[in-house]
């Protein structure tokens, strides 16, 4: 059996579909696909908002609440803390399957009736982090998205065991850190990006075990170096102790000085460490993962997104914490095991298809929404175990004959606006682009009309605690936005100044470091031998890793 070769339906560009995904097609009964994997992707990515909170009332309870999902797609949400409790029942929702009719067509009854939860988020393991989403376990937290295991955390996402992080994205086991993107292990971090065990440092690129520098691209085990110079301990001293951090001025000036230096200084064709037979980006302890992204101890993967701990999966975007055996499926993990074409499928479920929010142990479900602790259910209703498995054959076979069996849900059934959900992270489109694919976009309400009556001074050590009682304005989008308590006594404590932008628009253009690229062929800058990579070669000086390290040990 060899690689076949393919062109989307949808896009005409051209994708290949590996052995092992003929393979796994062919033993679980499923069509060769016809979309291109980053299409499928993008396609359940529409299924995902985290970032994004609106203001609405739990169905069940009535009281107001904070929602991922828009309240205008009248989509029926329950507060996380009810949707998790015994007081409701998915089952009392079950669907007799008819025959006569499409399965997606019963399905968007079903998901439409059956309520959603309003957060992503377990409140038993939440303590005083209110706006947050996306969230396994937090402490002290706010504005944080898409996050596990955090303490003191705040404006940032998609963090990992992290204390004391702001206004970071990607960061991983690190702490003390403000400003940074792509960093694992990181200490006392700021304004840094893609670095890997560094430590005391301020405005690093692709650094790797470094401490006291500053100003520094492409260095390895390296202290007291400024800008890419090496110092005594004494001199690297009094070279930052000269440099007023606490200035706004002061510090975007730095930033523009850093950017410019850092032009001239090539990059390695991958971004990652302990990277076995696999192509991609920003990987860590991966073996046999192909075109994928954002992924750290996988294992046999293809055409995935943001995962960690998983193995021997297609398509599958977000989450893993030892999942396997995931196919098209998005949000599934924590020992998540032979799961496809699911939507929010956790913890410890197994054996389902078609499924949304299904949870807690559940396993041979087909076509389920909002069930916990379930087994041989389709559509919500309960079947004996020979019952079961031959509806699921019976229901297969007459979505196969009508184009449905092997496709992800329709992009009807998502509440969300592209713009909105983490598609706009990953795949970025234009509102244009975004409408010709039959998406929806969410129209940008125009920002009021308003003259800030505070002046914010330039130097932290000048600000008064009366800021915490007014309303500032973003420079960026004329928006109003406030500074908290814990806010400030983070920057007093850093000497780092007040922001002059809000703190959602920050994530917003922090985001954009999560746009996959496509993976192409170029060569290396230095010895001309062909590489795969996702960066620009106009861009960027690409060197293979052979030729990088030489360069930068």
């Amino acid at each position: 059996m060899n690689p076949i070769q393919k062109t989307c339906i949808e896009t005409g560009k051209s994708f290949v579909i590996s052995v092992a995904e003929q393979e796994y097609c062919r033993e679980n009964g499923i069509p060769l696909p016809v979309i291109h994997p980053h299409e499928r992707l993008r396609h359940m990515l529409y299924f995902r908002n985290r970032l994004y909170l609106y203001h609405t009332k739990c169905d069940f309870s009535r009281k107001p609440i904070l929602s991922c999902v828009p309240p205008e797609s009248g989509q029926k949400v329950y507060d996380i803390g009810i949707w998790e409790s015994d007081e409701w029942d998915g089952a009392d929702y079950a669907m007799e399957y008819d025959f006569t009719k499409s399965f997606f067509k019963q399905f968007a009854v079903l998901a439409k009736n059956v309520p959603w939860p309003n957060l992503a988020l377990n409140k038993s393991l939440m303590e005083n982090s209110d706006y947050t989403n996306g969230i396994t376990k937090a402490k002290n937290c706010y504005l944080l998205f898409s996050a596990s295991f955090n303490e003191d955390c705040m404006f940032s996402s998609y963090l990992n065991s992290c204390n004391n992080v702001v206004d970071s994205t990607l960061v991983t086991n690190s702490e003390f850190c403000y400003e940074c993107v792509n960093v694992n292990q990181g200490y006392n971090l700021h304004f840094s990006e893609q670095c890997f065990g560094c430590s005391d440092s301020y405005f690093l690129y692709n650094c790797q075990a470094c401490s006291n520098c500053f100003g520094c691209v492409n260095l390895r085990n390296k202290e007291y170096c400024f800008y890419n110079k090496q110092l005594s301990k004494e001199d690297y001293k009094k070279k930052i102790a000269g440099i007023d951090l606490g200035s706004y001025k002061v510090v975007q000036s730095e930033l523009k000085k850093f950017r410019n230096f850092s032009k001239d200084f090539p990059i390695k064709n991958i971004f990652g460490k302990n990277i076995e037979n696999s192509t991609g980006n920003n990987m860590f302890n991966v073996k046999n993962t192909r075109d994928s992204y954002l992924m750290q101890n996988t294992e046999d993967m293809e055409n995935c997104i943001w995962l960690t701990d998983a193995k021997s999966s297609f398509v599958q975007a977000m989450f893993g914490n030892n999942s396997e055996l995931v196919y098209n499926s998005i949000t599934v993990g924590d020992n998540a095991y032979n799961i496809k074409f699911c939507n929010e499928a956790w913890p410890d479920v197994h054996d389902l298809e078609y499924c949304m929010f299904v949870t807690h142990g559940s396993g041979n479900c087909f076509g389920c929404v909002g069930l916990k602790r379930k087994q041989y259910c389709i559509l919500n209703k309960q079947y004996s175990k020979e019952d079961y498995f031959d509806m699921v054959r019976r229901i297969k076979k007459q979505m196969m004959e009508n184009g449905e069996y092997g496709q992800f849900f329709p992009k009807s059934m998502s509440p969300n606006y592209y713009n909105e959900s983490e598609d706009n992270l990953f795949f970025p489109l234009t509102k244009e682009d975004a409408v010709k694919k039959g998406y929806r976009w969410a129209e940008e309400k125009e920002a009021p009309d308003f003259v800030p009556s505070y002046k914010v001074p330039d130097n932290i050590k000048d600000v008064k605690d009366d800021i915490l009682e007014t309303e500032l304005k973003c420079e960026k989008t004329g928006r109003k936005f406030k500074i908290i308590k814990q806010e400030l006594d983070f920057y007093r404590k850093n000497n780092f100044p007040i922001p002059h932008v809000s703190p959602m628009k920050r994530l917003e253009e922090r985001s954009g470091v999560l746009a996959v690229n496509e993976l192409h062929d170029e060569k290396c800058s230095k010895c001309g031998v062909n590489i795969s990579t996702t960066y620009d070669a106009v861009k960027f000086r690409i060197l293979c890793e052979k030729c990088y390290l030489k360069d930068v040990y």
